[in-house]
């Protein structure tokens, strides 16, 4: 760890932290792993949690290729600004503050990660799976890509349509319509197990009739959302509130770029 420490900080300028960022790679890599395992091993592949875990290795990684593409002096202040939970000042990028934001700025964020994962899911099963690697991750990337497009569109939307003096408490009033229509579908789950345990026919009816595709992308979105919140509070609490992206960080960048793509690939298509 010492080596790996030593060479970072003798390939990068004084204003990146060494230290945070192996911290950071490694809880990254082994708790997306264990995670995605224990998801695996107790759900089953197919499993909405298991797509959840690999839905949030695949915006991250977005998110990673965007912070390399910026360190390579391409100035894309537009393509990374859309993206939840960051904002670009000068060199730096900053991480939001969800443990000690306010409620209602709290949900404004919380609400576009939660349309991005709603739109990145989606279009994930429509798309196709690819048939070899490099096939996979053209279809995934463009299922990531997409749906920021679409992000941007919905909340130009909305900006429109919602009324100036409704627009401040539309993100925490829609959130709380998010989670409602979750927990209805979580309970109709549960009624159509009941049922199933009481008549595998009446199951399958019900099934059939209320497990719609947006109350399976929303139990996706919602957990997705959850994942990369809690690795936001992750950064809070060990000090990364800000990720220097400037072109001399830009070799440190690179193997991290490799390791979540290489994570992508294993957690979803693999496991």
């Amino acid at each position: 760890m010492d080596k790996v420490y030593d060479f970072i900080r003798s390939i990068t300028p004084a204003g990146f932290s060494p230290y945070h960022y192996v911290q950071f790679l490694a809880l990254l890599v082994l708790g997306m792993l264990a995670f995605a395992f224990i998801a695996r091993l107790i759900f089953g592949k197919k499993s909405t949690l298991n797509h959840a875990v690999s839905a949030s290795i695949a915006i991250l990684c977005i998110y990673v290729v965007n912070v390399v593409v910026y360190s390579t002096g391409a100035k894309l202040e537009a393509i990374l600004s859309p993206l939840p939970f960051v904002t670009i000042a000068g060199d730096y990028l900053y991480i939001f503050n969800l443990l000690n934001a306010e409620f209602h700025t709290l949900c404004e964020k919380v609400l576009d990660m939660v349309i991005l994962a709603f739109l990145m899911n989606l279009l994930d099963s429509w798309l196709p799976k690819g048939k070899k690697v490099l096939g996979w991750y053209f279809f995934r990337f463009m299922s990531v890509v997409l749906a920021i497009c679409l992000q941007y569109v919905v909340n130009l939307l909305l900006g429109v349509l919602v009324p100036a003096g409704f627009a401040q408490y539309a993100p925490m009033i829609l959130l709380i319509i998010l989670m409602a229509a979750l927990l209805l579908g979580a309970l109709k789950l549960l009624v159509g197990g009941a049922l199933a345990f009481i008549d595998p026919l009446l199951g399958i009816l019900y099934t059939f009739f209320f497990s719609t595709v947006v109350g399976k992308q929303l139990s996706k979105a919602i957990l997705t959302t959850a994942i990369l919140s809690g690795l936001i509070c992750l950064m809070n609490h060990i000090g990364i509130s800000a990720v220097y992206i400037a072109s001399a960080a830009l070799a440190a960048y690179i193997p991290l770029l490799v390791i979540v793509l290489a994570m992508w690939y294993v957690v979803a298509h693999l496991l």
